[in-house]
């Protein structure tokens, strides 16, 4: 059994000890950036005999004692030489005697790379994804707040093809013109630090590549737009950048400056081609050292054959294209821009959800929009006026007004994101202002009336339905908020100028008191059944054609005239510069002909569009067609205000937010001659000429679109072409006014022989490269039946509907809600005079002719003088067709046949007879077929004073109301249709106020007489019809009346 060694604490020598007693000793391992421990492992003290005395006798015992302590001390002594020489080293000492030369740092850094991870997370937030992004901010936010997209432009090619002269102009358009953030990385600002230990060697041209492309990385992360201009001539080591980029997700651009060696000779603007020549320079990249060309570059610049201007051009559009240059997601596809506020616009309810919205309609409170309110809806609804999702609140009106614009925050950087779907509160504003600005110029509003107001405020939905004129529930409008209508400041501000009989000032005027926002959905598609709907597309519909089209860049074309050889002209014109000038490869025309409300004396919109087609059908084969392949026609529907430099940034804002990045404008957009009443400009051009497209093209929120301007064309007589006017040859030309080609169009001008004579009017011809002759066939038909009150023309986009009559027992003609419609009975027998008056007397029950369904606005009435007596439009003083203004009618509307009240029957009041059938009106919960026979029971009668004529207005229940057996005069109604009386005895007080007409009047205190009273009227108002037709003589009575059948039977 061997010697136990005695540890004894009293004969050890402390350093000795000290030394031994270490478990272990540290060493730090230069393979890690992290501290690693690494122990040394030592005999155990516990292996020492504590009872060594100091003996002599055995040496052996004696080494083995001391082993551990001196191996201890051996390897302490031996780092401390080691961390002696690694001092000296820094310090200097000693480097003169090292030879550096044989030392493969290209090895040394591969070693280190390979042993490292690839990805150190340092971030707690990152630990479980290991993504370091989760530790930063969130790269769609920092873009969006910058408002610009990081990406690496890695520009490579052999010394002298010019990546730093291209590199510096781009950044100095985009720097300067664009106000974006960019920064160029080359050889000089890289070697002078980062790269300042790096030779020229392949491996230190790996490496120096390596640290740009991952210093680039940062930078296009930060967003910034980063140029880098190195030969980098070795293909791996590019697509290793590549692939770092790829990795994190940010776009990575290879640019090769493809320019033969025999150019770069030629331009040796270093001189260092020659030095190659001479035999003074070797080793030099794409002369006798290797140039790996790229095989998938995703930009390719033969730079001897380009400008400077022409790459960075080419450079500039791809960057546009793909949306670098906006810090929003790219919504639209590559070329086109994003919409307004950076959101697609299209609020119609998903067809899964549409029958349960439908339905919640009918429970809402209903508002009325006119036809124009309809063209303005659609123009919302289908994102025309992005970023907008309703009808303006009154601070979305009040930025519109005074700025032109609104403030808008699509991703909530300052807690603003929902500002314009809010209730506007004065007294309350956020810290920061919204960061984006975008165009908004024309209000877009909803006016209503008290009555719609009252109604809408005593509702507990937080909805209402939007009715159109012609009875059709189109929209809900959500959160509804209510404010005056100011209508001074709009007029003021809109137009700039003052004119009380301006088209569009009327209209505003005329509205009610009130003004309604909120925001829409539509139910449905709003479509007009005029024959025109194909032409009408939603906005993102639009840019899928577009895209469709591999257009790069799309430029718009508005019209509201008929498109001749000139806009021809000009349209091929900006498509051909924008290839020349601008390095767009595929641009599209948007042929945008304005589809919404116009006024009267405009070309209706069916004979536009119908030109414009055979301009398409023409193709290039006339100097006055556009080529099908290369233009897309679609209806803008929004109405023209005619408000000059204020309009035309809203029709510029709009067609961007379909895809358009060029405008073209001419000379007074958007404006229109003054009326007699205008103050300034009573029968001139109410604004100057050239200022609409100085506005526009300097406005608030305009962005990035462009502008194109019209030049002058006239007619070359000699190559039978319009075009821009040659001045040593002014005789050759001819100017072709609108006014001169719309007195050629009324005269039926016919072409002009090959010698086109100067004279035009004279010879009442037409030059045929003018206009496209399918096309001019139609402008003259139109001229000459312009003054044809028969004629169907569309003038602008309003609704076609079935009027909802009766169809087992009545036909129409004509389009509803207009002066030529008209409804008859299928028998040829009249409404007035052929249907019993009683349907069953005994119960007081009436037959009743619908003339007006419920929730109708149109003015709908039987013709007395017309035969048959037909269902017909009202109109107006002007000749206008007439609807209700004063807000959705909450009851059918109708007259008793075989009843008349006689002028001549004066009241005790001094009020006699309306002249007309007796009213009648229905108020129970259903609609009613227009010209239906309905037996209605009389439920009493109220007396209207009508300009100094009684008109009663009897008030019945339809037989089939759910609740018809339940209610036996006017005083049960209020248990099962609350308010209804009141309602009706304000809307036949009021109805005509919101015509700018007085309050009427209603006999009895506003009090209804009752049933008994209601029937001894119902039956002298048939007595008196009976007279009248006795007095009838070759079945037309003295007052012009129609009498017909059991009329001339009386």
């Amino acid at each position: 059994m061997p010697k136990q060694f005695m540890y004894s604490p009293v004969e050890t020598n402390n350093d000795i000890e000290n030394s031994s007693t270490m478990a272990a000793l540290e060493v730090e391992s230069a393979s890690s950036k992290k501290r690693k421990k690494h122990k040394l492992r030592l005999p155990p003290p516990s292996n020492i005999n504590p009872n060594y005395s100091n003996s002599n006798s055995d040496d052996d015992d004696l080494v083995q004692e001391r082993m551990p302590m001196c191996l201890g001390l051996c390897v302490l002594m031996a780092i401390v030489y080691v961390l002696s020489r690694t001092s000296d080293l820094s310090s200097g000492i000693g480097v003169d005697n090292c030879d550096y030369s044989t030392v493969d740092m290209g090895k040394i850094r591969a070693q280190a790379f390979a042993k490292s991870p690839p990805h150190i997370i340092e971030c707690a937030a990152a630990s479980a994804g290991g993504d370091q992004s989760a530790c930063h901010l969130p790269r769609e936010t920092r873009y969006s707040a910058v408002k610009q997209k990081g990406a690496t432009l890695w520009m490579t090619g052999c010394s002298g093809s010019g990546k730093t002269t291209i590199a510096t102009a781009l950044e100095d358009k985009l720097v300067k013109q664009f106000g974006k953030h960019v920064y160029r990385l080359d050889g000089d600002n890289i070697r002078t630090g980062l790269n300042r230990d790096l030779g020229f060697s392949e491996d230190d041209r790996a490496e120096s590549v390596r640290r740009v492309g991952e210093i680039s990385t940062l930078f296009s992360d930060a967003g910034v737009i980063t140029l880098v201009g190195l030969i980098s001539p070795y293909r791996g080591d590019r697509d290793a950048v590549r692939q770092r980029h790829e990795a994190q997700g940010i776009p990575f651009y290879e640019v090769f400056l493809d320019v033969p060696v025999d150019e770069l000779k030629a331009r040796d603007p270093k001189g260092q081609y020659a030095k190659v020549e001479s035999g003074e320079l070797k080793h030099f990249t794409c002369i006798d050292d290797p140039y790996e060309e790229p095989l998938n570059a995703e930009i390719v610049l033969p730079t001897h054959e380009l400008k400077i201007e022409e790459s960075v051009e080419i450079l500039f559009n791809r960057l546009r294209r793909d949306g670098i240059l906006e810090g929003a997601p790219k919504l639209a596809a590559p070329g086109l821009p994003n919409p307004d506020g950076d959101e697609i616009v299209d609020l119609h309810v998903p067809e899964k959800d549409l029958q349960n919205k439908i339905d919640e309609a009918a429970t809402l409170p209903k508002v009325l929009i006119t036809d124009v309110d309809l063209n303005w809806l659609q123009t919302i609804g289908e994102g025309w006026a992005s970023p907008l999702k309703g009808f303006m609140r009154e601070g979305t009106l009040l930025e519109t007004l005074h700025f032109n614009s609104i403030v808008v925050d699509p991703f909530n950087l300052t807690g603003n994101a929902l500002a314009h779907e809010r209730k506007t509160n004065f007294n309350t504003f956020t810290d920061r202002q919204a960061p984006q600005r975008v165009s908004m110029s024309v209000p877009i509003t909803l006016a209503i009336t008290d009555f719609t107001k009252a109604k809408i405020e005593g509702s507990t939905k937080k909805a209402v339905a939007l009715v159109t004129q012609l009875g059709k529930t189109v929209a809900i409008l959500r959160n509804p908020e209510i404010y005056d209508n100011f209508k001074e400041e709009i007029v003021a501000r809109m137009f700039g100028v003052i004119d009380n009989g301006h088209p569009y000032i009327k209209h505003i005027n005329s509205g009610g008191e009130f003004l309604l926002g909120g925001e829409v959905e539509l139910l449905g598609r709003i479509k007009y059944n005029d024959g025109l709907d194909k032409w009408r597309k939603t906005a993102s519909e639009l840019m899928d054609e577009f895209a469709e089209k591999n257009a790069d860049v799309v430029y718009a074309f508005q019209t509201r005239n008929p498109t001749h050889a000139g806009h021809a002209y000009l349209m091929n014109a900006a498509g051909a510069d924008l290839k020349t000038s601008k390095g767009f490869n595929n641009p599209v025309l948007w042929l945008s002909p304005l589809g919404g409300w116009t006024k009267e004396d405009d070309v209706p919109l069916d004979v536009r569009i119908h030109q414009h087609e055979e301009v398409l059908n023409a193709g290039t084969s006339h100097p006055g067609g556009l080529d099908p392949e290369k233009t897309v026609m679609a209806i803008w529907p929004s109405p023209m205000v005619y408000a000059g430099p204020t309009e035309v940034q809203f029709h510029a804002k709009s067609r961007r937010s379909a895809g358009a990045s060029y405008f073209v404008v001419g000379r007074d957009p958007a404006g229109m001659k003054g009326s007699a009443e205008a103050v300034a400009h009573p029968d001139d051009d109410l604004y100057y000429g050239d200022h609409g497209r100085y506005v526009l093209r300097n406005s608030p929120g305009i962005g990035d679109m462009q502008i194109l301007s019209f030049e002058k064309v006239m007619y070359d007589i000699k190559s039978n072409t319009m075009t821009a006017p040659d001045e040593s040859r002014m005789d050759d030309f001819i100017s072709i006014s609108g006014t001169k080609m719309r007195t050629l169009a009324r005269q039926q001008a016919t072409p002009c022989p090959d010698v086109v004579p100067t004279d035009l009017l004279g010879q009442n011809c037409v030059p045929n490269g003018f206009m496209v002759q399918k096309g001019w066939d139609i402008v003259t038909n139109y001229y000459s039946k312009i003054d044809d009150v028969s004629s169907n023309w569309i003038p602008w986009s309003r609704p076609i509907v079935d009027p909802g009559n009766d169809k087992s027992t009545t036909d129409f003609s004509g389009t509803f809600g207009t002066k030529n419609f008209k409804l008859a009975l299928k028998n040829g027998k009249s409404f007035w005079h052929d249907i019993a008056v009683w349907s069953d007397e005994e119960k007081g029950v009436v037959n009743m002719i619908t003339e007006i369904p419920k929730f109708t606005a149109a003015k709908m009435e039987v013709n007395k003088e017309v035969d048959g007596n037909v269902i017909m439009q009202d109109i107006n003083g002007d000749g206008s067709a007439r609807f209700y203004s004063y807000g959705v009618p909450f009851f059918n509307y109708g007259l008793i046949p075989q009843t008349w009240e006689d002028p001549e029957l004066v009241s005790a009041e001094g009020h006699g007879g309306d002249n007309d059938p007796l009213d009648v009106i229905e108020v129970g919960g259903g609609v009613l077929e227009m010209g239906s026979v309905t037996p209605c029971k009389v439920l009493g009668s109220l007396e209207l004073i009508d300009g100094g004529e009684t008109d009663h207005k009897i008030i019945c229940i339809a037989k089939g109301d759910a609740n018809y057996d339940r209610i036996h005069d006017v005083g049960g109604l209020d248990g099962y249709y609350p308010g209804v009386m009141e309602d009706l005895v304000n809307w036949l007080k009021m109805y005509k106020t919101s015509d700018g007409k007085g309050v009427n009047e209603l006999g009895n205190h506003d009090r209804p007489i009752s049933v008994g009273d209601a029937k001894t009227l119902i039956n002298e108002c048939n007595d008196a019809w009976k007279e009248m037709c006795k007095k009838g003589k070759g079945g037309r009575g003295g007052l012009g009346f129609s009498l017909s059948g059991e009329c001339l039977n009386q």
